[in-house]
């Protein structure tokens, strides 16, 4: 028998140990091409085995490399939303310090009908460079701002400012960047609601200097707006028809019901002998009137011979201004209330009065 059939190595076994078989028969040559044949299969079967072991730890290297790629790209997501988040938290840190504001003056009213009316508070501090924020959260009562001081500070546009400027429900800030004491007083209701700002960096005021109104609620000659004493002339200029200021001697509530407007008039010594005139106007606009001036007179009545002392009056509207009242439920006049004595000059209080059906 050969050498073939003593291993088997015949091809059909997968290994074969041909170099053992030779060592032990020496003298009997093995035939050619069966270690080439054994060398073959041994050679193949470790190619298949070491592809299988590369193919195993690739698979494996690459599972990895995927996991560590899956690590870093979750690690950048939440690196990146906490910079979000940090962005936002240094965008938003600014906006809320600076959404800070100053001191907030409100126009309030008061009254069984809302007849009173004043600035709360009417007095306010602040440093130079900063803000007053004023409102009327009224959606009836309509209130403005008329500055009487000589130098007066920046409005938003939202703020109605000036002599005849006045509206509802409104509010926006007003700037100071000087230092000294800035008076005002209501458009619509005139010097008896009125306010003061004080703007001053240390423990001491500069006050501004003050300019009298001349219009709603302002009396030519009438002392400032604090006063509510009586008046006081200079040496030689004639005495006020008026018992006292302007604001404390006319009596006229802001909000009334009815057609017709009723108010009282103090007169002094001086205004003894005297003519009293008051005029209602309205808006032509809120008459239906086409083609008229700005306002219309509605009302009107005239005293003459007056006597010292508290004189009452009350005017009724006409027919068209009844006509409006009805129609829209209320309505906004403008009193005109002037005051002529027999020696020396008129003096005219204008005030706002708002009419309910």
């Amino acid at each position: 028998m050969g050498l073939g059939a003593t291993c088997g190595c015949d091809g059909r076994r997968p290994l074969c140990d041909c170099s053992a078989a030779r060592a032990a028969q020496q003298p009997t040559r093995e035939p050619a091409g069966e270690g080439s044949r054994c060398a073959g299969v041994l050679l193949v079967e470790v190619q298949s085995r070491a592809a299988d072991a590369l193919a195993s730890s690739t698979a494996t290297d690459e599972a990895t490399t995927k996991g560590v790629f899956e690590i870093v790209r979750l690690r950048r997501r939440s690196l990146l939303a906490l910079v979000m988040a940090l962005g936002a938290a240094v965008v938003v840190l600014p906006a809320v310090a600076g959404s800070e504001t100053g001191p907030t003056v409100k126009a309030e009213d008061a009254g069984v009908y809302g007849e009173a009316h004043r600035w709360s508070p009417e007095q306010t501090r602040i440093a130079p460079a900063e803000a007053v924020a004023f409102a009327n959260g009224s959606t009836t009562i309509p209130h403005g701002i008329v500055w009487t001081s000589s130098v007066a500070p920046v409005c938003e546009a939202s703020v109605p400012v000036g002599s005849g400027n006045f509206k509802t429900n409104w509010s926006g800030s007003c700037t100071f960047a000087q230092s000294g004491e800035y008076a005002f007083y209501c458009s619509y209701h005139g010097p008896i609601m009125h306010g003061t700002v004080i703007v001053a960096s240390t423990g001491t005021t500069t006050t501004t200097t003050s300019t009298q109104p001349t219009t709603p609620g302002a009396a030519t000659g009438s002392p400032p707006l604090s006063g509510s004493g009586p008046s006081t002339a200079p040496a030689g200029a004639p005495a006020s028809p008026l018992l006292g200021s302007a604001a404390t001697a006319v009596k006229l509530a802001s909000s009334q019901r009815g057609s017709q407007v009723r108010g009282s008039v103090t007169v002094s010594q001086a205004g003894a002998g005297g003519r009293l005139e008051v005029d209602l106007l309205a808006k032509s606009s809120s008459l239906a009137v086409a083609g008229h001036s700005k306002r219309s007179r509605v009302g009107r009545i005239v005293r003459s011979a007056l006597q010292p002392g508290s004189v009452r009056f009350t005017v009724i509207l006409n027919a068209r201004a009844k006509h409006a009242l009805r129609g829209h439920r209320r309505l906004a006049l403008q009193v005109q209330i002037r005051l002529t004595p027999a020696h020396g000059s008129a003096v005219t209080v204008t005030r706002s009065v708002l009419l309910h059906a």
